[in-house]
């Protein structure tokens, strides 16, 4: 890929998911416990908007169906949009990185991130499935929990596919 259409994707997603959660944890709109999670699916969903587009492998992109699909129910169960509450600092330099990989070695980086990304998911819904204020949210958290495990065991079986 030349320079050019790096640039002009990488600030497409930029549009798509703000670099961070700070102005919503700042104004009040949205509790800092759900923010984690948030980010976190926001993170998910746009790699794997990404993976729809550059990925290789057919278990690539039916898992980044599946995962586009799961992030916006969540969200709303949070009572949120997908989007809404951005990507981390580390998660848009990772972002960036797997924007320029193509072929195999993006849908390894693209695993990769994914089951880093779930082990963090992870641990945010188990504590809000114990401690969130929203039953709602929590409810979302508590199913999540074995979802996020489903995931984990699902990605580790699409790495050793491909890998």
């Amino acid at each position: 890929m030349n320079r050019r259409n790096l640039l002009i994707s990488t600030a497409a997603t930029a549009a798509m998911f703000p670099l961070t959660g700070a102005a919503f944890a700042q104004s009040g709109t949205i509790e800092q416990a759900k923010l984690a999670a948030l980010m976190g699916g926001d993170f998910a969903t746009a790699t794997s908007q990404l993976a729809l587009k550059k990925g290789n492998h057919a278990a690539v992109k039916t898992f980044a169906q599946l995962e586009i699909t799961e992030q916006a129910a969540v969200a709303e169960a949070f009572g949120f949009k997908p989007g809404s509450a951005g990507i981390s600092q580390k998660h848009a330099a990772m972002l960036e990185k797997l924007q320029a990989a193509e072929g195999a070695e993006f849908d390894e980086m693209y695993i990769e991130g994914q089951i880093d990304g779930h082990e963090e998911l992870l641990a945010i819904h188990k504590k809000y499935a114990r401690s969130g204020d929203d039953p709602m949210a929590r409810g979302a958290s508590m199913v999540g929990v074995t979802g996020i495990q489903s995931h984990l065991v699902m990605l580790k079986g699409i790495k050793s596919m491909i890998g």
